[in-house]
C-alpha cells in the first residue's frame, strides 16, 4: 500500500488506527478523509460505526480478499471457535431445499469463501469503494470526492433510518393490544400453552 503509494508519488500516509493513537475515539476518527479497511472478519461494529459516520472506506474486492487471506473470523469451525473440536467433514450436509451452491463452513475452496464473502456488510452497503489492488487504491483515493462519498453515506443512513422505524411500526402494529396475562406460575404457563405438567427433552 505505502509502496504503491511512493510509486506513483501521492502524498497519502498511512498508519493503523492502534499506531496512530492506541485507544481511540470515534471523533478521532471522523478527523480523517477515508479509510481503509482490511477486514478480519465478516461481522464488524467498527465498520457500521465508520458507516454511521459517513467516512468514505475502501475495502479489497472479494477477490483480492481472498488472495491477501486477511478474513479468519467466518466460520464456526475457525480456530478461536470449534476448530479444535470441529472439522469441516463434521457439518450437516447441503440441505436438498437449499439455494446456496456452497456451505457457510467451508475454507477449502476459494469459490465457497468468494461466495460467502458477498453477504458481508462492507459489500451490501453501497457506497463503499472497492479495489483490487494496491495500485488500483491509490489511483481511486487520488480521484475520489470524498465529500460526495460522505454525503452519500449519510443519506443511505437515512434512508436505512427510515426503514427501520416503518419496519417496526408495521411490526408493533401487528401485537394485540388487549392486555397479556402473565402467567402465576412456570407450571400454569407450560399447561396454558401446551396442556402438560412438564417439559421434557426426548
Amino acid at each position: 500500500m505505502t509502496q504503491s503509494a511512493r510509486s506513483k508519488n501521492a502524498s497519502f500516509v498511512f498508519s493503523t488506527v492502534k499506531s496512530l493513537y492506541g485507544r481511540y475515539t470515534l471523533e478521532q476518527i471522523a478527523q480523517h478523509r477515508a479509510v481503509v479497511i482490511l477486514p478480519y472478519a465478516v461481522l464488524s461494529y467498527g465498520i457500521t460505526e465508520l458507516y454511521a459516520l459517513g467516512i468514505p472506506m475502501f475495502v479489497p474486492s472479494i477477490n483480492f480478499l481472498v488472495q491477501l487471506k486477511l478474513v479468519y473470523d467466518r466460520t464456526l469451525i475457525d480456530s478461536f471457535y470449534c476448530g479444535s473440536s470441529l472439522n469441516f467433514s463434521d457439518m450437516p450436509k447441503q440441505h436438498s431445499n437449499s439455494n446456496h451452491p456452497y456451505s457457510p463452513e467451508d475454507v477449502f475452496s476459494i469459490e465457497g469463501i468468494s461466495y460467502w464473502l458477498q453477504f458481508a456488510d462492507y459489500y451490501q452497503l453501497p457506497h463503499i469503494q472497492t479495489f483490487s489492488s494496491w495500485d488500483e487504491l491509490i489511483n481511486k483515493l487520488t480521484v475520489a470526492n470524498f465529500t460526495r462519498i460522505n454525503q452519500q453515506m449519510f443519506e443511505e443512513n437515512i434512508r436505512r433510518k427510515d426503514k427501520l422505524i416503518e419496519d417496526w411500526q408495521a411490526i408493533i402494529r401487528q401485537i394485540d393490544p388487549k392486555p397479556r396475562r402473565i402467567p402465576d406460575s412456570y407450571e400454569f404457563a407450560i399447561k396454558q400453552l401446551w396442556n402438560t405438567n412438564k417439559l421434557q427433552v426426548v
